[in-house]
């Protein structure tokens, strides 16, 4: 009797390992995102600093899928999550540069507003 209920309930099994195995790579995903991510809060738009985030997010997804669609051998699952991680690694791309971009705005206010100082305390 058991030796037919094991039979019928190997492909749940195999399916519930995938499962559970996606759920360990999502959570290991979201905790590299909140460990390893270097922002410089004080000098970075709140815009680049999502895209940042959601970018690696996605980007750690794509790279979790990749790796779900080997063990499982399903190849629709690896190109989708492929073009995931690409589209999270443009995204990060691009967070990083508005925040760079933000940075040289900062310095570019500064030193103006430092030269508008100093031609004034030169005529004062």
């Amino acid at each position: 009797m058991f030796g037919s209920m094991s039979g019928r309930f190997k492909p749940y099994a195999n399916k519930l390992a995938i499962i559970i195995t996606a759920i360990a790579l999502m959570i290991f995903a979201w905790t590299n995102l909140f460990i390893n991510i270097n922002i410089d809060a004080n000098a970075a738009t709140l815009e680049g600093i999502g895209n940042q985030l959601e970018g690696k997010v996605q980007k750690d997804i794509g790279t979790k899928g990749r790796a779900i669609g080997d063990i499982a051998d399903d190849t629709q699952l690896e190109a989708k999550s492929a073009v995931q991680q690409a589209k999270g690694k443009v995204k990060e791309g691009i967070g990083t540069t508005q925040n760079k971009l933000d940075d040289a705005k900062d310095t570019v206010e500064d030193k103006s507003e430092s030269l508008v100082d100093s031609v004034k305390d030169f005529f004062d």
